[in-house]
C-alpha cells in the first residue's frame, strides 16, 4: 500500500494511504455505491484539511509535521515507525469529515457515528496538548525559555475538554 504525500509539507499524510480511509468508511456499511464514490483525489483533499488542523493544534507543543522515528526492536534492529495515536485519530477524523461533508443522504445512525468520529478525534488531539498523552518519538517545544526542559513543564491548556 503506497502512501500519499502532502503537497504542503512533502511528508506523507498522517493517515497514510487514502485506502485506509476507504476501508474505515466501509466498516460503517454506507453501501458499495457510496464507497465507489470515494476516490484518491477526494480523500487527499480531506487528508490535507485534517493534517493542517492537527498541525495547528500540536504546533504549540511539538515541532510539526509529525515525523517517523526509529525504534529499537527486541532483536536489535531498528524499525522506522509513525506514532500510532496520531495515525489512528487522523484516520477517524478524515473519515468522519469525509462522510459528513460529502454524503448527505446517510441514515441517522451512520451520520451520528461519523460526527462522533470527528468529535472524538478532536478530543484526543486536545488530550495530547494537555499532557494527558504524549506523542512517542517527537521533539517537544519549550515555551519557558531555557529554564526548564519541555518534559518537565506544566500543561499550557488547563481548561477541560470541550
Amino acid at each position: 500500500m503506497a502512501t500519499d504525500i502532502s503537497p504542503t509539507t512533502g511528508e506523507e499524510y498522517y493517515s497514510s494511504s487514502w485506502e485506509n480511509i476507504k476501508d474505515f468508511a466501509r466498516t460503517l456499511r454506507i453501501g458499495e455505491g457510496k464507497i465507489a464514490k470515494i476516490t484518491q483525489i477526494l480523500v487527499n483533499k480531506y487528508q490535507e484539511v485534517v493534517d493542517r488542523e492537527i498541525d495547528g493544534i500540536l504546533n504549540e507543543l511539538y515541532y510539526v509535521p509529525i515525523r517517523h522515528f526509529n525504534q529499537m526492536q527486541p532483536d536489535g534492529t531498528k524499525k522506522r515507525i509513525f506514532p500510532g495515536e496520531i495515525r489512528q485519530l487522523a484516520i477517524t477524523w478524515t473519515t468522519g469529515l469525509l462522510l459528513t461533508s460529502e454524503f448527505q443522504g446517510l441514515d441517522p445512525n451512520t451520520n451520528e457515528q461519523a460526527t462522533s468520529f470527528v468529535e472524538d478525534s478532536r478530543r484526543k488531539t486536545f488530550r495530547i496538548i494537555r499532557f494527558n498523552m504524549r506523542v512517542q518519538g517527537q521533539v517537544q517545544k519549550s515555551n519557558m525559555g531555557r529554564t526548564m526542559i519541555p518534559t518537565m513543564q506544566p500543561p499550557m491548556y488547563p481548561e477541560p475538554d470541550f
